[in-house]
């Protein structure tokens, strides 16, 4: 049986889902991949608590897609570690949580639609991680 691709989503990702909705969100089809069997989505405490409580302040009636969003992913614990890596110790706190998160749950994908902080890693791998923004996952081929 073929192994199915981890893929670990920043808060932005997941807030930008719940926030423009499925048929709205380019994004959703990473949920829709999950179905058909192809990845697992996962996301992280932190990750729940940053895109719930900025869906809360910005559109808070999209709470009850995100929190079935949130049910759709399996969530881990958070994991803070400092890498051999100056670009990711020097991203801030959360970020850096965040993605020592998914490096350290040997996830294949981190989506980030964070250019200002993940810039300079898109396309790089930390770890077994390679770090994508979701349009550039959803055109990869596997």
């Amino acid at each position: 049986m073929e192994q199915k691709i981890k893929v670990f989503l920043d808060s932005n990702v997941l807030f930008s889902i719940a926030y423009s909705g499925k048929e709205k969100s380019r994004s959703y089809l990473i949920y829709e991949i999950q179905a058909k069997g192809a990845i697992t989505v996962y996301l992280s405490n932190l990750v729940c608590a940053e895109a719930t409580h900025n869906i809360k302040n910005k559109k808070p009636d999209s709470g009850t897609f995100l929190e079935e969003l949130i049910e759709k992913s399996v969530v881990l614990g958070d994991i803070t570690a400092r890498l051999n890596n100056s670009i990711v110790n020097r991203l801030p706190l959360n970020d850096r949580i965040i993605l020592t998160t998914a490096i350290g749950s040997k996830m294949n994908c981190f989506l980030t639609g964070n250019d200002k902080d993940f810039g300079a890693l898109y396309h790089k791998k930390a770890g077994d991680t390679i770090i994508l923004k979701p349009v550039d996952f959803l055109h990869r081929k596997y």
